[in-house]
């Protein structure tokens, strides 16, 4: 049966309401954290990165779920040796719960529910590797003003190709994102308060054989984010 996880946005918020987010998410029934790492946002208006690693150690104190970064580049931000000796720290303090998930590494992570890139992968020796997805969705009780915010805050998202591979900057990701409107957004995050598209979004990544679906919220309201999950929607994925 697959998992379904949170994601802790550092692009997004300070360390102390990553923290509190974390709590909420034990609470709503999610089984697991990522933890994105990153030393800039992806643009200005994200407007936080925290560092990863100490905000770890303050998780490790606060709740009881497993913990991974998603992901670490132990190669051009930090020296490989402190990415080990910051791991091997973040995994002494849960007790295990900590897992290290680097670019390149054992496992594939992607954004998209795709069956035929799951098979891809399996058939070309991920084996019974695991396979995670991750989800952005944009909840509140005002849709359009939902997909206001996702656009506004993650529109890079939605660049096409390779384009998020080969820009340098937060500037350059500003600019390409002008490309991307509203309506790109609406059509691929499920915004608003519809409990039908917050089930089918991450369940049709378990239809495409993922084993973990990790779902993070756009914007402020965490709360009433994680009420509405705890309410309507975990009970119906765990069915």
């Amino acid at each position: 049966m697959a998992e379904f996880g949170y994601v802790l946005s550092c692009e997004e918020h300070s360390p102390a309401e990553l923290v509190e987010q974390a709590r909420m998410a034990e609470q709503a029934g999610f089984s697991s954290l990522w933890i994105t790492d990153h030393h800039h946002p992806w643009n200005d208006r994200q407007g936080r990165s925290p560092f990863v690693w100490t905000v770890i150690g303050a998780l490790s104190q606060a709740v009881s779920l497993p913990v991974e970064t998603a992901v670490t580049c132990p190669l051009v931000r930090t020296r490989p040796a402190v990415i080990a000796q910051a791991a091997a720290t973040g995994a002494a303090l849960p007790g295990g719960r900590f897992r290290l998930r680097v670019g390149t590494g054992d496992g594939l992570i992607t954004m998209m529910p795709d069956a035929a890139m799951v098979e891809r992968f399996r058939r070309g020796g991920g084996g019974t590797k695991p396979v995670y997805g991750g989800l952005k969705v944009c909840w509140g009780t005002d849709r359009q003003e939902a997909v206001r915010t996702a656009h506004r805050l993650w529109a890079n998202e939605q660049l096409p190709g390779e384009l998020p591979q080969i820009l340098p900057t937060p500037r350059h990701f500003e600019q390409a994102s002008e490309l991307v409107t509203e309506e790109r957004v609406a059509a691929s995050v499920p915004c608003g308060d519809d409990p039908d598209a917050h089930v089918e979004a991450p369940a049709a990544f378990v239809d495409a054989g993922f084993d973990a679906v990790y779902v993070n919220q756009i914007g402020k309201d965490q709360q009433g984010f994680f009420d509405f999950y705890r309410t309507k929607v975990m009970p119906r994925l765990r069915d």
